[in-house]
């Protein structure tokens, strides 16, 4: 007898093999393929969120801080300008100002930190900018006889000193806020303008064909410490008024009034004096003349703009001089 085989067939083979069940199963293909796809999703909504929207969010939050700022800086202008109102030959002493000032910006949680911005405080010096010098001359009787004094920059003519934020924005365009010369600046690179003038007051007391003004004017110069704080979060600014004086100024002929203004911000004064004046009723180049020349230096941060007001037929100057002490940090304490 033949030997008995065993008959194969394909049928019987695939029977005998068995294939691993990682390769029949579907669903783990479909997870997998699910995850891959939410994952995609969710990269896509982020980017969009962190190109689109983180930008716009942080562009709004340094743009409302720029604005919280400047009402910070008028705030400390406005309580040192009506401290100064009443002090003048008053016999009560001076109420100390504290303001805060927030230094950075906001951020975004987990997407954006703070923007932080440095405040930094110049107190005046000789021949330091920024300064502005007032050149008048007067007639007084005081002594019983006439007598020509010439008011300067060597006696209380001058004023000086400044304090200023520096914004370094991202997404917003870069400012300075300052408060200066009695006025609240801001700078940007587009330009720069006084938000905030100084105490000034112009009238004419004649005709327009022989105009006789009467200019009512503060200085205010900032005493204290070198000094600069940087970081987040706000940080106090102290002043204390220490003098305060007004006194009347009269020329029977009306003279020249010239104001010497040293200052980083010289096109910001410019537009200020021209604008004013102009409000006023005065016309240039007959009651007022202004020029101003660019100082560049050796590094650009420091250039600075020489301004030059002249002011005819002024035949009374009331002139405040101020000097505040400004100090700054955790607490307005140095």
């Amino acid at each position: 007898m033949s030997p008995q085989y065993t008959s194969y067939s394909a049928n019987s083979t695939g029977d005998r093999i068995k294939r691993s069940p990682r390769w029949d199963d579907d669903e783990g293909v479909a997870a997998t393929v699910g995850t891959i796809m939410s994952l995609m999703v969710f990269l896509t909504l982020m980017g969009i969120f962190t190109n689109q929207f983180v930008p716009a969010w942080m562009n709004d939050n340094e743009s409302t801080h720029t604005s919280q700022v400047i009402e910070q800086f008028i705030s400390l202008k406005s309580s040192i300008d009506v401290s100064i109102s009443y002090n003048p030959n008053s016999i009560v002493a001076p109420s100390p100002i504290f303001v805060p000032v927030t230094l950075s910006t906001p951020g975004i949680p987990v997407f954006a930190g703070p923007t932080a911005g440095i405040l930094t405080l110049s107190p005046d010096t000789l021949n330091q900018r920024p300064s502005l010098n007032l050149t008048y001359t007067w007639v007084s009787t005081v002594s019983g006889a006439p007598q020509t004094y010439i008011l300067s920059k060597d006696n209380d003519g001058h004023s000086g000193g400044d304090l200023d934020l520096y914004c370094p924005n991202r997404y917003f365009v870069e400012q300075h806020v300052i408060y200066e010369g009695g006025a609240v600046i801001l700078n940007q690179t587009d330009g720069e303008f006084i938000v905030a003038g100084p105490q000034l007051s112009v009238r004419n007391m004649g005709s327009l064909a022989s105009p006789d003004w009467v200019i009512m004017m503060t200085e205010v110069t900032i005493k204290g410490l070198n000094n600069t704080i940087g970081g987040t979060g706000s940080k106090g600014v102290t002043a204390i008024l220490d003098y305060a004086d007004t006194n009347t100024l009269s020329n029977p002929v009306p003279g020249d009034l010239r104001i010497d203004i040293v200052s980083q911000h010289g096109m910001a004064w410019k537009e200020y004096f021209n604008r004013t004046f102009n409000s006023s009723g005065m016309r240039p180049n007959i009651d007022y003349t202004i020029q101003s020349t660019f100082v560049p230096m050796s590094n650009p941060l420091n250039s600075y703009y020489t301004v030059t007001v002249i002011v005819h037929n002024v035949g009374t100057l009331d002139h405040t001089r101020a000097t505040v002490t400004l100090s700054i940090g955790e607490l307005g304490i140095i």
